[in-house]
């Protein structure tokens, strides 16, 4: 994939939480075109926060661009240190703030300010000074980490393959099917069913047993695995908003995840009068409505973005695994030793079929 990088330590300087110039911690270290692991100096723990042992790390679509070079927030630069979505094991905390040593527990990937208007107003996930995971802090591609306690959810005994999804993959769904608003019992078509797009599904349903999921997929094994869920497929994005209100009636919210270029257009056909399409997908492409304003306005149709998650989020996915509301099953279908990594980008990369999500373990 590229020749490692010859990672000069003096550059990491102010990326870590504090630096032991006596011990070193293994992560993996990018820049575009690049991907390699390195030896940095290991983090120094500060008062509230946590040293992890990364038990596993998922890698997903924000780390494949930023391994293409995407511009990256303000207060980032390259080399980036990344990994978002972690499972760990809390092995040094102050005693009686958060998990103890011993807990297994989730990482929620934003360091919000705590003091804006945004964060003051249950809002984080806005806030435009908040520090990300694994882009403007070391993340968790890594043998060990260090994080804030209140930032920290516990997990129990879960598997830390599955927990890994639910700082990302898992609560940005969540997210998702809370900016919808279905009402009690009602319609949802989630055009997109890999990783997010799955468990958008799984999340309504296990908020709401008699919402009515349907899923819109491009390729045959998508749809043989959504059907094995449980949901009822369309398959096929062109003329899906047709199909849709044909076989199933009109649609009282649309999630896209796809990012396709006609899934707003195809997401808007299915809707009911007063219906919202939610759009989640991360792309800089410009967003194409084959409708008029007259159709939008007679219909009172609602587009929504929905951007990442809170901890509350996060939250309130775990509580849903934790109390077997929602399973994770089936949503990791790659997993790599961290020595691998250039494996497991290389298979996020090509997207090979029936890769759902793809793990590096610890």
């Amino acid at each position: 994939m590229s020749t490692p990088l010859a990672v000069s330590l003096s550059k990491n300087v102010g990326r870590f939480a504090g630096m032991k110039p006596d011990s070193t911690n293994l992560r993996v270290v990018v820049s575009p075109g690049n991907i390699a692991l390195t030896e940095t100096p290991r983090d120094v723990r500060d008062a509230g926060w946590a040293r992890l042992k990364v038990l596993a790390c998922g890698i997903c679509g924000t780390d494949l661009h930023l391994h293409h070079g995407m511009k990256l927030p303000m207060g980032a630069e390259y080399p980036v240190y990344p990994g978002h979505e972690v499972a760990a094991e809390v092995i040094e905390a102050d005693p009686g703030v958060g998990p103890q040593p011993g807990t297994r527990v989730v990482v929620h990937p934003l360091l919000p300010c705590g003091k804006c208007d945004d964060c003051l107003t249950g809002r984080e996930h806005y806030c435009a000074f908040g520090e990300m995971l694994g882009v403007h802090r070391a993340g968790g591609l890594a043998e060990e980490m260090v994080w804030p306690s209140n930032r920290l959810v516990p997990v129990d005994d879960l598997d830390p393959n599955l927990a890994a999804l639910l700082p990302d993959a898992v609560a940005t769904a969540y997210h998702a099917v809370q900016r919808a608003q279905l009402p009690r019992g009602g319609k949802l078509v989630v055009i997109g069913s890999g990783g997010v797009g799955t468990n958008v599904l799984q999340i309504s349903r296990a908020i709401d047993e008699d919402v009515q999921a349907i899923a819109v997929v491009h390729s045959e094994g998508t749809a043989k695995r959504i059907k094995g869920l449980g949901f009822p497929v369309v398959q096929g994005l062109d003329g899906a908003g047709r199909a849709v209100k044909k076989e199933f009636g009109e649609i009282d919210a649309v999630i896209d995840f796809s990012g396709a270029a006609a899934a707003a257009t195809e997401g808007v056909r299915m809707l009911k009068k007063q219906g919202r399409l939610v759009l989640g997908s991360v792309l800089d492409e410009k967003v194409a409505i084959g409708t008029t304003y007259t159709g939008l306005m007679t219909r009172e149709i609602e587009i929504v973005g929905s951007y990442s998650n809170s901890l509350s989020d996060l939250q309130a996915v775990t509580e849903l695994v934790r109390s077997g509301k929602l399973s994770l099953q089936g949503l990791v279908s790659h997993t790599f030793p961290l020595r691998d990594i250039e494996k497991a980008f290389d298979v996020l990369e090509k997207r090979p079929p029936g890769m759902v999500r793809v793990v590096i373990t610890g």
